[in-house]
């Protein structure tokens, strides 16, 4: 059901044998890359069959994605899912339509269905990846917006209280800020209109559009979440855009963009671009996708070995974005057991279509600068003294991107001493017992440590000494160890000692023995 420009059917022909070429082509699915990527999806409406093509943001590779023995028919509108990678096309033809699901690893494609979910003619879709929820106008008589849970187990209708709901067509925006999904009404007269509704079904309102003389048609809708504007297509190759807090709009100037009968529309937030499937161009692929800029300009994308057969509904796949560095974190218990986070990944835009979150990350840790082999789990047991980072590199359908975690510095095992008795009295000819805590402040595991006493030179005669075994200690433990020290039957006054770490660093402590009777 559309407001302006065209006719759902009859199916529109395509010229010099496309059909046959089509065959020739190679169904496949974008695979992982390794580097960063950017890729544009776009349905072709006009195609016989009808197809979903993809190429590269320049234009290209690419090809065909592969849906099995599913049909691709008068698709109207798509979304992407970037947690199950899969690609939601409205199929507004057949007996009364289709959501289909098409699986971006090549597997094929199938019917996506929720109980309680109504499916008619649908027109327009948005998913909201974050709380999995998918939205699509049903467009066969009075119409309704329909809502499920990506997981397929339910769905229902939006109510439209409070809302013009008057011929709803073609594409569908979601606010996921705002908790709303927006449409454009048609009244028959030439005069249409953008309301929403609140997807927690209590009801919406209509869209203040003064300012603007673009006439929403129904064509393309997105919703720009850090400018507050709701962006739309409209009258002959325009773009207008209405402010979310209801003050008005305005028009967006085209100048520069190769915009031909536009059906689709995909903006980017970062680059300040639009996308626009050019509908009209049928199957010529120069600028088949327009670019626009907000800043003034734009162009074209052609695809170089992807079909073009009456393109539209453009969905923008970019590799993830670095927007945080991974944190290294040591346990409060084990200082030597380290773990890495994800760090932080540029969001989805999904009320705009483009989308570029991690599907999967990676970690390679290293220690003083060299990658330590096999150390690629988000947790690693240090053994070694040195200082140690994380580098995770995040992945998608279209590509990856890496980001290192500032160093953190692992120290060698070493030993603090803390005399329990540091004043000891004993008579001659008998035995004096010092203890002494000791503690490894290092967060590595101790090698086999002892104490010992070390006497003065003068005193060495009067006085012997025997060291004390720690053994091992592991990372902040803490040990008492009782060093005897036997005083012979010459020794008269008080001794300095110093009780002294061997096998581990430390500082050496003091106590004093005192000799009586």
């Amino acid at each position: 059901m559309l407001l302006t420009g065209r006719a759902v059917s009859p199916r529109q022909t395509l010229i010099g044998g496309l059909a046959a070429f089509l065959a020739l082509i190679v169904l496949a699915a974008i695979a992982p890359a390794a580097r960063a990527a950017e890729f544009v999806y776009w349905d072709n409406y006009s195609g016989t069959p009808d197809t979903i093509a993809y190429a590269n943001i320049d234009g290209t590779g690419g090809g065909l994605l592969n849906v099995g023995s599913s049909v691709v028919e008068n698709p109207e509108g798509m979304a992407y899912d970037s947690v199950t990678n899969r690609l939601f096309v409205a199929n507004e033809g057949g007996v009364n339509g289709q959501i289909l699901a098409v699986n971006l690893d090549g597997s094929g494609a199938s019917a996506f269905t929720a109980p309680g979910a109504p499916i008619e003619e649908p027109e327009g879709i948005a998913v909201d990846p974050v709380n999995r929820l998918i939205y699509w106008i049903n467009t066969k008589g009075a119409g309704s917006i329909a809502w499920a849970r990506l997981d397929g187990s339910a769905g229902g209708t939006l109510s439209t209280a409070g809302a013009t709901f008057n011929q709803p067509c073609c594409r569908l925006a979601l606010d996921p800020g705002a908790g709303r999904v927006f449409w454009v009404n048609g009244n028959g007269a030439g005069v249409n209109s953008i309301s929403y509704a609140n997807v927690n079904n209590t009801g919406g309102g209509d869209l203040n559009i003064t300012g603007t003389t673009v006439q929403p048609g129904g064509e393309g809708l997105v919703v720009d979440d850090a400018s507050g504007r709701v962006y739309f297509l409209g009258g002959t190759n325009e773009v207008g855009f209405a402010n979310l807090n209801g003050s008005g709009g305005g028009n967006v100037a085209t100048a520069g963009a190769a915009i031909n009968g536009p059906y689709g529309l995909a903006f980017d937030p970062l680059l300040g671009r639009f996308y626009l499937g050019n509908y009209k161009n049928g199957t010529t692929t120069t600028n088949a996708i327009g670019l626009l800029n907000l800043a003034g300009g734009g162009g074209g994308i052609t695809p170089t070995t992807a079909p073009v057969a009456g393109p539209q509904d453009p969905v923008i796949l970019k590799s993830p974005v670095a927007a945080g560095v991974p944190a290294v974190t040591a346990s409060p218990t084990a200082p030597a057991s380290l773990s890495c986070s994800t760090g932080v990944w540029g969001a989805d835009y999904p009320g705009s279509f483009v989308y570029q979150v991690p599907r999967a990350f990676a970690y390679q840790w290293t220690l003083n600068g060299a990658a330590i082999g096999g150390a690629t789990a988000n947790a690693y047991a240090a053994t070694t003294a040195g200082s140690y980072a994380c580098t995770v590199t995040a992945t998608n359908q279209a590509g990856s991107a890496a980001q290192t975690s500032a160093a953190a510095t692992i120290e060698a095992a070493k030993l603090k001493l803390v005399v329990k008795t540091k004043k000891v009295k004993v008579k001659t000819g008998k035995q004096a017992v010092i203890k002494v805590q000791a503690q490894n402040v290092g967060d590595l595991q101790s090698k086999s440590a002892r104490l010992c006493v070390k006497v003065p030179n003068k005193a060495k005669a009067d006085l012997k000494a025997r060291c004390a075994s720690l053994g091992k200690l592991a990372a902040l433990k803490k040990k008492i160890a009782k060093l005897k020290v036997k005083v012979g039957p010459d020794a008269t006054g008080a001794y300095k000692l110093k009780i002294v770490p061997k096998g581990v660093p430390g500082k050496a402590a003091k106590a004093t023995l005192k000799v009586i009777g």
